[in-house]
């Protein structure tokens, strides 16, 4: 998705929704919200709505007395990672595919990771020929974990996160480090490149696989009953 920062989505500039979006990858309450837009919590429970009633984000099984929780939806996904540059050319966005593929290639191989890219898929205007240049580069990528104990797991991705030298400021945000690592490694600053975990096959019968963890000789096998990454 690419948009003006002149534009106003749901009621906000451009940039304010993209960041909103971005606070949102996975279930989060409304504080996320307030924190991110400075407004108390009614306010930012009926911006939330808004972005709900537009598609951009659905809410999730885990509202409470406090207020409701929500993750983007693939249309949010792409506002997140929306592009206020230049479009790419196509030549530009066949070669940052294959980039892609490299990088995930090389994270399939690394040992220590906990999560294995068990596909990417393309999606969009890149898979017709007919669009040049494009807005941006829609790819869906599907991960399960390596380890399939679900505590033994839990604990691994703390420890992955205590020796990883960031700060967490939740201890969600330390659960789901894992995913977040691999969705910047994998887009590796590219603004060109917006990437979503849902299945797209849900949504659209327009898709390419283009990478598949079993056509991949260097990759770390996941295990036969390994679980998705959620």
């Amino acid at each position: 998705m690419r948009v003006s920062k002149s534009d106003t989505i749901c009621g906000l500039a451009a940039p304010a929704a993209r960041q909103l979006m971005r606070a949102y990858y996975d279930d989060r309450p409304v504080e996320v919200a307030c924190d991110v837009l400075g407004v108390n919590q009614d306010a930012a429970q009926d911006q939330m709505r808004a972005f709900e009633a537009a598609g951009y984000v659905e809410r999730s099984g885990l509202a409470h007395a406090r207020g409701d929780w929500w993750a983007t939806t693939v249309k949010g996904n792409a506002l997140a990672n929306a592009s206020f540059g230049k479009p790419i050319s196509r030549a530009t966005a066949t070669r940052l595919l294959g980039q892609v593929i490299d990088r995930a290639r090389a994270y399939n191989a690394d040992p220590p990771r906990l999560l294995t890219v068990t596909e990417i898929v393309a999606f969009g205007s890149y898979l017709d020929p007919a669009v040049d240049p494009l807005g941006d580069l829609d790819l869906a990528v599907s991960t399960v974990r390596r380890d399939t104990d679900g505590q033994r797991y839990v604990d691994k991705v703390l420890e992955y996160a205590r020796t990883s030298g960031r700060s967490f400021s939740t201890f969600h945000d330390r659960l789901f480090w894992p995913a977040r690592e691999l969705r910047m490694i994998l887009k590796n600053r590219s603004s060109a490149l917006s990437i979503t975990d849902e299945d797209v096959r849900k949504l659209t019968d327009r898709f390419e696989v283009v990478y598949a963890v079993g056509e991949d000789p260097d990759a770390i096998p996941p295990p036969p009953d390994a679980v998705a990454d959620a």
